[in-house]
């Protein structure tokens, strides 16, 4: 966080612990959303919550053996941190292709 100019809209952890760093980044009225049960009380208005995923072995086992027969192609697209908010409506109005985008900055 220390290395990071914000504010942000949102942010997303991913790495247990660091929740507490990433909500001082968030914008007052932002969100944050924790892969890692370790979401905060909302502060500043930030909605925070966590995100629970239901493991499936099957699934998972059924698209492992998709990927390693090469029928299941994932396109990551990298898009850069000004053009964010465009592709977030893009995706979000469903012009996506199926493509995945990665953010850089």
């Amino acid at each position: 966080a220390e290395s990071v100019e914000g504010p942000f809209d949102a942010a997303l952890i991913a790495v247990y612990g660091t929740a507490a760093p990433a909500v001082t980044l968030v914008r007052d009225g932002g969100r944050l959303c924790s892969i890692t049960s370790d979401a905060l009380p909302s502060v500043r208005d930030i909605e925070s919550t966590d995100l629970y995923v239901r493991p499936d072995a099957a699934q998972l086992a059924y698209l492992a053996t998709l990927c390693a027969d090469g029928r299941l192609e994932l396109v990551a697209s990298p898009v850069g941190l000004e053009d964010g908010p465009s592709t977030v409506e893009r995706v979000a109005a469903g012009h996506s292709g199926g493509t995945k985008y990665v953010l850089t900055f």
